[in-house]
């Protein structure tokens, strides 16, 4: 051990070692081989079949197809070519998805690749973080973790922009590990910078480890208190500036010269920041958002869309699971409970202790929280204390900083959030897994029964919670609990063996397998994500098709038949250069931009609850030619009244066999019972 600016390191050992491969010693050829193990099945569990079942969340897929028809809609992220409405997030991820897909076309590949790729990158990021921190199979056991974490491997084979948002993070963790380790003040500014590319991806997503980076460099960084509160100010003003930059040129440019900002209650990005993307995922009023504006909209009829939202979908082969449901009601994950009227809390649960360690949440990112609770307590007092911190504390500060306020916002919140967002989670998680397989090999070390002993503890506990997991999935549970326990068992008998001929090789290895032990849940999970041939495109969760969701899934063709006649039809009776359609939501419109690459009015944004177009602005489209049909259905009423009576006042009613029907009399409550007899299409032609 030595001493190198106030920090405890390891001494680097000068014997020479037998070579191996490429003039590295064998240690290093074998730690080489291991990491690129780890990084194939972690791309493996991401590329299998990437974008094979279908395009993925057709919001955001329509709002790339969209961004690629002009410089206008790239640059402000219009979810429609006609440039209507903004997509309700920040541009920099859907920038680099039109990218992909500039090269490979508006499909499911290319439109998850930035995901998956960066979900891989992280793999050894991530081990060369821990690396420097806890040494190389703590870095090995941490990038293992990160590349079965189930609700990883879900979220990066998807088009969410969530696998991307965390590879940027992970960099400017770099940078800041890089600053407090060097005491370069470039590299704290240049994680500031990445941290604000981040915020251009999800907004304040990007700020929840930003607490423990800031603590890292203010408690670690080699200069003068003065000094680093002044270096963090800077970085702050660098953050902010960056972080606001687009927000800033979109909210200066004029309203009539830009797309209406989606999800806001005042056509600004700074309160869709504040609003939905912010207050509404804080506070226990978000989930009443879901009822209004900017919200996810509500599980749409079974009719018109029998591919995406099958009415009583069969049981996957061999599931073990019930496939059958009542008409119109979708079955609930297990543990998710009957809570009518809450699809958030359907996904999510309720809030509490217990939340992450019970479904829906405990299969996402769950697996192995006993395992670091416990492990967190042992790297303290493994760690002892002194002053000032070294890098090993330092590393604590940082990950479990990181990780513990993401595990009590995600427990107890009440605000608006989805199982996805869990994968904050991943790179703390891991990183603590790998610190507490250093802690207990540090205490073998020096009391062998004693490190023995507490590995039992912390991977029996581990497995135990696992097993009664598990239990929810029975057909799994079997062979998953029969590896886990049989690993586990070996593991600690071949550490015992060890520990009584005092071979250190041996224990490595005993501790290495007791520990993957516990990863076999997890890895299964991700297994069977990767193999999930139905998966959640609009809400990702890992697992096996378990016949749930609360969205409609997007297929690869994403159109229903009824959806085909009524886009045949306004094909033939619609100008090109004109808007095709016009719809309440998002979620209408979607498949409409997907096929056609039109321009699709969507007056209601999102979720129908946007300003975008009121009754007036509706009149003056079709008078002067822009827009022709509307397509409505029976929530327009409830959300948009001024536009409904419009529409049953200056519009006829066309009927398309099969797709559409005549508007009822007297407000008439219809109640659909064939395909596309929800949807009434309204033909605005004056001229």
């Amino acid at each position: 051990m030595a001493v190198s600016g106030g920090r405890l390191e390891m001494a680097t050992g000068t014997q020479p070692e037998s070579q191996g491969l490429f003039g590295m010693s064998k240690q290093q050829t074998a730690v080489a081989v291991g990491l690129g193990l780890i990084a194939l099945l972690g791309a493996f569990l991401r590329f299998y079949k990437l974008g094979t079942y279908s395009i993925g969340n057709i919001y955001y897929a329509a709002t790339v197809q969209s961004m690629l028809t002009s410089w206008h809609n790239f640059f402000f992220a219009s979810f429609e070519p006609g440039g209507s409405v903004m997509v309700d997030k920040p541009p920099l991820g859907f920038w680099v998805q039109a990218a992909s897909a500039t090269v490979l076309g508006v499909n499911g590949f290319a439109l998850a690749l930035p995901q998956a790729l960066a979900g891989v990158l992280s793999i050894p990021l991530l081990y060369a973080l821990v690396k420097r921190q806890f040494g190389v199979w703590a870095g090995l056991i941490a990038a293992l973790v990160l590349a079965i974490t189930p609700v990883a491997v879900a979220t990066e084979r998807n088009n969410t922009t969530d696998g991307l948002l965390l590879f940027v993070l992970l960099l400017a963790t770099w940078a800041f590990l890089r600053a407090v380790r060097n005491g370069h003040f470039r590299y704290l500014l240049l994680g500031a910078l990445l941290i604000g590319l981040g915020f251009n991806i999800k907004m304040l997503q990007a700020l929840l480890p930003l607490p423990a980076l800031y603590a890292l460099y203010l408690l670690g960084a080699p200069r003068s208190w003065r000094k680093r509160i002044v270096h963090l100010a800077c970085a702050t003003a660098v953050l902010l500036a960056v972080s606001l930059s687009w927000t800033i040129a979109v909210d200066l440019t004029p309203p009539e010269n830009r797309p209406y900002v989606g999800s806001s209650e005042n056509n600004t990005v700074m309160e869709l920041i504040v609003g939905h993307n912010g207050l509404r995922r804080l506070l226990p009023l978000g989930r009443a958002a879901l009822a209004g504006n900017g919200g996810p909209p509500s599980p749409p009829p079974n009719v018109g869309q029998p591919n995406r939202f099958p009415a009583n979908p069969p049981a996957p082969p061999n599931s073990g699971l019930p496939g059958q449901f009542p008409q119109n009601q979708p079955p609930q994950r297990p543990g998710a409970g009957n809570r009518p009227g809450n699809p958030i809390a359907q996904e999510v649960g309720e809030p509490g202790v217990l939340r992450l360690f019970t479904e829906p949440l405990v299969t996402e990112a769950g697996w192995l929280l006993p395992l670091v609770l416990l492990g967190i307590p042992l790297i303290v007092v493994t760690l002892g204390w002194q002053w000032p911190l070294g890098d090993r504390h330092l590393a604590l500060v940082l990950w479990g900083g990181w990780l513990l306020p993401e595990v009590l916002y995600f427990g107890f919140t009440s605000g608006l959030f989805h199982a996805y967002y869990l994968i904050m989670l991943g790179p703390p998680l891991a990183a603590l897994v790998g610190a507490t397989a250093w802690a207990l090999g540090q205490v073998r070390q020096r009391r062998r029964w004693l490190g023995w002993t507490l590995l039992a503890l912390f991977a029996g506990a581990t497995v135990a919670f696992q097993s009664v997991t598990l239990q929810n999935y029975p057909h799994y549970a079997l062979w998953i609990v029969t590896i886990a326990i049989t690993l586990l068992v070996l593991g600690l008998g071949m550490l015992a063996l060890a520990a009584r001929r005092a071979r250190l090789g041996l224990s490595k290895v005993a501790l290495g397998i007791a520990l993957v032990a516990t990863m076999v849940a997890p890895l299964a999970w991700s297994g069977l994500t990767t193999f999930n041939a139905n998966p959640d495109v609009a809400l990702p969760h890992s697992g096996p098709d378990a016949g749930w969701s609360l969205r409609p899934n997007a297929s690869a063709t994403p159109l229903s038949p009824a959806e085909q006649r009524i886009i045949d039809y306004l094909l033939v009776n619609t100008d090109p250069d004109n808007y095709l359609v016009a719809t309440l939501s998002a979620h209408d419109a979607s498949p409409f931009v997907l096929a056609t690459r039109r321009p699709v009015l969507t007056f209601g944004g999102f979720n129908g609850g946007d300003n975008v177009v009121d009754a007036d602005q509706l009149a003056q489209m079709t008078a002067e030619g822009e827009l022709r049909f509307v397509l409505a259905n029976q929530q327009l009423a409830q959300r948009k009244p001024d536009i409904a009576a419009w529409l049953t006042d200056n519009c006829t009613t066309v009927t398309i066999p099969g797709a559409t029907r005549p508007a009822l009399p007297n407000n008439q409550t219809f109640r659909p019972g064939s395909e596309g007899q929800a949807n009434i299409l309204y033909d605005c032609d004056s001229h």
